[in-house]
């Protein structure tokens, strides 16, 4: 298992730099090789950026959105440890909740967290379990 943000969710939907290793994990999802994990709030995200930071209709984002929910992708609520924690970590680290939350699910999970966010990577590149998807080497 694996948690993706949303980062590289929408790089499997749009033509962006490193796409195609977006692709690659999305059908390693598909597959069963490797399951993709995030926080519920992960469609929020996707909702809100094909809203708001793409020049889409409402029925090209409607169905985008559609695309993303049709991965199955497991997400997971999380529980007032998990949001304490992700307040601290945001403050520790400078990063939204949001992404903090993205961090947290991976380490309860004690799985990878891969972000296409160099920003976000930077701040916290020092945890172990953190991978920049332009670094992930994939198999063939």
């Amino acid at each position: 298992m694996i948690v993706l943000d949303a980062s590289i969710i929408l790089k499997m939907i749009f033509e962006e730099q490193d796409t195609h290793l977006a692709l690659q994990l999305r059908e390693n999802h598909v597959t069963g090789k490797e399951k993709i994990a995030a926080p519920e709030l992960i469609f929020y995200e996707i909702a809100n950026v094909l809203a708001t930071k793409t020049p889409l209709s409402v029925k090209s984002a409607s169905s985008a959105l559609n695309e993303i929910f049709n991965l199955e992708i497991e997400t997971f609520t999380l529980g007032m440890e998990e949001f304490l924690s992700s307040i601290s970590f945001s403050h520790k680290y400078k990063i939204s909740v949001y992404d903090a939350s993205y961090i947290i699910l991976a380490d309860r999970l004690n799985c990878d967290f891969i972000t296409a966010d160099v920003k976000l990577f930077k701040k916290i590149k020092d945890l172990k379990f953190i991978r920049l998807l332009k670094d992930v080497k994939l198999p063939s």
